[in-house]
């Protein structure tokens, strides 16, 4: 995600059905995303390990 679109996200107020549809657009765009990428980078992207606090 580019920085103009978090720009235009955050000049919008909550209440404005345009904040909803800006928001649906960037979880399309990401996914379009990780759709084009290959599979073998798919396969090798790193993933956050969390664990939290209160299960130790």
């Amino acid at each position: 995600m580019n920085q103009i679109f978090f720009k235009e996200l955050r000049k919008i107020s909550y209440e404005d059905d345009m904040r909803y549809k800006l928001l649906l657009r960037g979880v399309k765009q990401i996914l379009e995303k990780k759709r084009e990428e290959g599979l073998l980078k798919r396969m090798f992207r790193k993933k956050k390990h969390i664990e939290a606090k209160a299960w130790k």
